[in-house]
């Protein structure tokens, strides 16, 4: 069976709403001065009203839209930039439990580098055509799946681990299209001579 994932629509129609929920806040914070001069006379008038007041405050109607931006952290400087319109992937329930093993074992302890590894994964998806899992199994690449490391977060029976939650869930959004880099290999904190571009400290380092 095919475990489908599909973004949360956390906004309404209730914009027009809001809108004039600013527009009255406006004339309140001003002590009416400019409350009577927005105020709107017509359709036009309050389509107009209605366009500028979305304008100022798109970018707090973006993150409203789509809150997962505001989950994770970006750090543009060193190359990290939360976006959720990449290219998504279905994955079956065992391919799933893999996935997650396998990014747990490279990294389990904060969301950002989490994300930060499962974006390399689905980064070299996109760029060679081929499924996440096949990524991992790729000859030489993972040393979570070559030396076995996985196989601590899953199972007798094939189900994750208690400790797997918080990898899951930052797989779930990563699978709907949200990633935090555009990196296509990445190394242990320890590595210190391969990268000083990091998303957080003594997680991975990547470029």
């Amino acid at each position: 069976m095919v475990k489908r994932y599909k973004p949360k629509k956390w906004f309404s129609y209730a914009r027009l709403f809001i809108v004039f929920g600013i527009i009255f806040t406006l004339g309140k914070t001003t002590d009416h001065v400019y409350y009577d001069i927005i105020k709107a006379d017509n359709k036009m008038e309050e389509k107009a009203l209605e366009l500028t007041v979305i304008e100022e405050n798109k970018e707090n109607i973006y993150y409203e839209e789509n809150p997962v931006l505001l989950k994770y952290l970006s750090l543009p400087e060193k190359g990290f930039v939360v976006t959720n319109t990449n290219q998504k992937y279905e994955l079956s329930d065992s391919d799933f439990n893999f996935l997650t093993a396998v990014v747990a074992s490279e990294s389990n302890r904060f969301k950002d580098d989490v994300l930060a590894v499962v974006s390399v994964i689905l980064n070299r998806s996109d760029s060679k055509g081929i499924s996440p899992v096949d990524v991992v199994k790729s000859p030489g690449q993972f040393s979570g799946y070559l030396d076995g490391y996985y196989l601590r977060y899953l199972n007798a029976d094939g189900s994750l681990t208690s400790n797997t939650a918080m990898v899951q869930d930052v797989l779930r959004d990563a699978l709907n299209g949200v990633r935090n880099n555009n990196y296509f290999s990445f190394r242990s904190w320890s590595s210190s001579s391969y990268s000083d571009t990091y998303i957080q400290e003594y997680g991975n380092r990547y470029r």
